[in-house]
C-alpha cells in the first residue's frame, strides 16, 4: 500500500511540474518556439548526459580502487544506473539507492562496508566539485546588473554553499568534528525517520573523515576530482545545449550559478531526485540573469527530460540485470552467513548516514 501511495504522489508531482511550469512561463502564448528548436543540439545534449553518467561511474570505480576493491567498468555503470533508478523514484531515495549499490557489489565479492565507504567518499568529492563550480560561476558573473528576485535566490544559494563548504572542510579535516556533526544531523533526521541511529551514524561519519584523509591522496585524489569535474561539466553542457536548441546562450557564469544553486537546493530530500525543486530554481536563476522566461522554461524542461527521465530507462534495464544475477548467498558456504549479516548491518549504517545528508548531486 505504501508503494502505491508513493507512486501516486510521484506521478502527481511530475504532472504538476510539467503541467504547471509551462503555464507560469507563458508558453500557452509562445508555443511557436517549439517549432524552431534545433534537434541536433538535443541529440548532442543526450550524448553529453550519457558521458556525464559514465564519468560518475568512473569516479565511483576509482574511489573503490583506492579502497582496494577493483570492479569492471561495465559493472560500475550498471550499479550507478540501477541506483539512479531507485533513488529517483522513491522518497529519501539516496538511502534506498545506496542499499541497491551495496547489494549489487556484494554479489560481486565487494564487502558491504567497502562499497558503503566508497559511496560516502564519492559523494564528498562530488560536493567539493559542485561548490567549486558555484564559485567559478559567481566569479564570472560578478559585477553584472541583476534583478531583485535573482539576488534573493542567489543569496539563499550562496548561504547554502558556504555552509556546505564549511561542513565539508571541517568534516574532512577532523574526524572528531565529523563524528559530532553526524550525530547532530542524525538526531534531526530521526524526527523524520525514526529508524536512524545517531550513534551508528556518528561512527560512520568519523570513519569516512579518516578515510578521506588516507585513501584519497596523490594520484587517486587527482583522478577522483577529475572524474567528478567531468561529471558536472558534461551535465552542465547538456543544460547549455538545451538552451542553444532554443537559440539562446546564457553563458557559462549564469548557467554555472543556476546549475549549482539548483543542485544545492535539491540536497534537502523533499522530492525524489529534486523533482520540481531543480526545475523551479533553474528557471528562476536563468530568468534573473536575463533569459526570456518561455525559453528558460522550455530549455529546463527539455534538460530535465534528458537528465532525469531518459536515464530511468537504462536504469531499469541495469536494475533488472543485477536482480537476475545469482545471489551472493548462493555462492557462499554456510560458514559465511555471520559475515554476510555483519555486512548487511554495515550497509544499513551507511544508508542511514546518506539519508541524513540528502542528495547533493549524487546518482544514488
Amino acid at each position: 500500500m505504501r508503494w502505491i501511495v508513493h507512486g501516486v504522489m510521484f506521478v502527481a508531482l511530475a504532472a504538476g511540474v510539467f503541467g504547471l511550469l509551462p503555464r507560469l512561463g507563458g508558453l500557452a502564448h509562445d508555443a511557436a518556439a517549439l517549432r524552431h528548436a534545433r534537434p541536433a543540439f538535443v541529440g548532442v545534449a543526450i550524448a553529453a548526459q550519457a558521458a556525464s553518467l559514465g564519468s560518475y561511474a568512473l569516479l565511483y570505480r576509482r574511489v573503490l580502487a583506492s579502497l582496494g576493491a577493483r570492479v569492471r567498468f561495465r559493472l560500475a555503470v550498471r550499479v550507478t544506473m540501477a541506483s539512479f533508478l531507485v533513488s529517483h523514484l522513491t522518497p529519501f531515495g539516496s538511502a534506498a539507492g545506496a542499499l541497491v549499490n551495496v547489494s549489487a557489489l556484494e554479489a560481486d565479492g565487494v564487502a558491504a562496508f567497502t562499497s558503503g565507504e566508497a559511496i560516502g567518499l564519492t559523494s564528498l568529492v562530488s560536493t567539493v566539485a559542485l561548490v567549486t563550480l558555484f564559485g567559478a560561476g559567481s566569479a564570472v558573473t560578478a559585477g553584472r546588473h541583476l534583478s531583485r528576485s535573482y539576488l534573493m535566490v542567489a543569496g539563499i544559494a550562496f548561504a547554502l554553499v558556504v555552509s556546505v563548504l564549511a561542513v565539508a572542510l571541517l568534516v574532512g579535516a577532523h574526524p572528531g568534528i565529523a563524528e559530532r556533526a553526524g550525530r547532530r544531523m542524525a538526531g534531526l533526521a530521526r524526527h523524520v525517520r525514526p529508524g536512524i541511529d545517531p550513534g551508528k551514524v556518528a561512527q560512520t561519519s568519523k570513519r569516512l573523515a579518516s578515510l578521506a584523509r588516507s585513501a584519497l591522496t596523490g594520484r587517486a585524489l587527482a583522478e577522483s576530482v577529475g572524474f567528478a569535474s567531468a561529471d558536472l561539466l558534461l551535465d552542465l553542457l547538456s543544460l547549455d545545449l538545451m538552451f542553444a536548441a532554443f537559440r539562446y546562450q546564457p553563458g557559462f557564469g549564469p548557467l554555472a550559478v543556476a546549475y549549482a544553486a539548483a543542485n544545492i537546493a535539491s540536497a534537502i530530500p523533499i522530492t525524489p531526485g529534486g523533482l520540481g525543486v531543480i526545475e523551479v530554481t533553474l528557471v528562476a536563476v536563468t530568468v534573473g540573469f536575463g533569459a526570456p522566461r518561455p525559453t528558460a522554461v522550455l530549455a529546463v524542461l527539455g534538460y530535465r527530460i534528458v537528465n532525469y527521465w531518459l536515464p530511468l530507462l537504462p536504469g531499469a534495464v541495469a536494475y533488472s540485470r543485477l536482480r537476475l544475477r545469482p545471489k551472493a548467498a548462493d555462492r557462499r558456504s554456510p560458514r559465511s552467513f555471520s559475515w554476510m549479516i555483519r555486512s548487511r548491518q554495515l550497509s544499513l549504517h551507511w544508508s542511514q548516514m546518506l539519508a541524513c545528508f540528502g542528495e547533493l548531486r549524487v546518482h544514488w
